[in-house]
């Protein structure tokens, strides 16, 4: 299992999959205080919309991911549940389900650790996790091919601005094969550059409701 970032040399230091990279401790310092405030802009304008403006761009989301993932029963897919105006993807949740694929969530057992990821199913037992998320309580857990992760930003080249607890790109490092990384969200959340740094995974797609950036052709 990969371990955290630690510094190795003046200049480098380790990401998540273990590999020394060129860093500037001083310009990190500064993005770090840079994603803070654009995390708070764009949080706030996600929860400013009407509830009806956010399920009539989730309607479209949730049709686009269908057609992009054709769900079969070979498919195990980690979505989310919706947290800060995030985007509802239970209509498609279910629709996949019906597809014969498998839908899980992603659970935060340990903190500052890598994700489990448990069933979930419209019957699923929940109970409120971190944060006050929603989780499924059966304890099994799965291993994703498809993981469909939430924007709170993003950029062109496919990098992901989150909640900033780094949870999706410790996890996604562990994985011997990686899955097919789907950034969901709204086009207002798009940014030049979120600045990437060492330890920041790409998605292989960013889907809104107005278009799709794959960058896995």
């Amino acid at each position: 299992m990969a371990s955290s970032p630690t510094c190795l040399l003046e200049g480098f230091k380790e990401n998540w999959c273990g590999e020394l990279v060129e860093y500037d401790a001083g310009a990190a310092k500064d993005v770090a205080v840079w994603r803070k405030a654009e995390r708070q802009r764009l949080i706030e304008f996600r929860q400013a919309m009407s509830n009806d403006e956010r399920q009539e761009h989730g309607a479209i989301v949730c049709a686009r991911l269908f057609d992009l993932i054709k769900p079969n029963a070979d498919h195990v897919i980690s979505a989310y549940w919706p947290f800060k105006g995030e985007l509802d993807l239970r209509p498609f949740m279910e629709e996949a389900i019906g597809a014969g694929a498998t839908i899980v969530l992603p659970v935060v057992e340990i903190r500052a650790a890598p994700l489990a990821f448990r069933r979930w199913t419209p019957e699923a037992k929940m109970e409120r996790g971190i944060w006050n998320i929603l989780q499924p309580i059966d304890p099994k857990v799965f291993h994703p091919n498809v993981v469909i992760a939430p924007l709170v930003g993003f950029d062109e080249q496919g990098y992901r601005l989150g909640h900033g607890g780094g949870y999706y790109d410790r996890t996604l490092a562990t994985f011997d094969v990686q899955p097919f990384k789907i950034g969901v969200g709204f086009k207002e959340q798009r940014l030049e550059t979120i600045y990437p740094q060492p330890h920041d995974v790409p998605m292989d797609a960013i889907l809104h409701s107005s278009d799709l950036l794959n960058l896995n052709k």
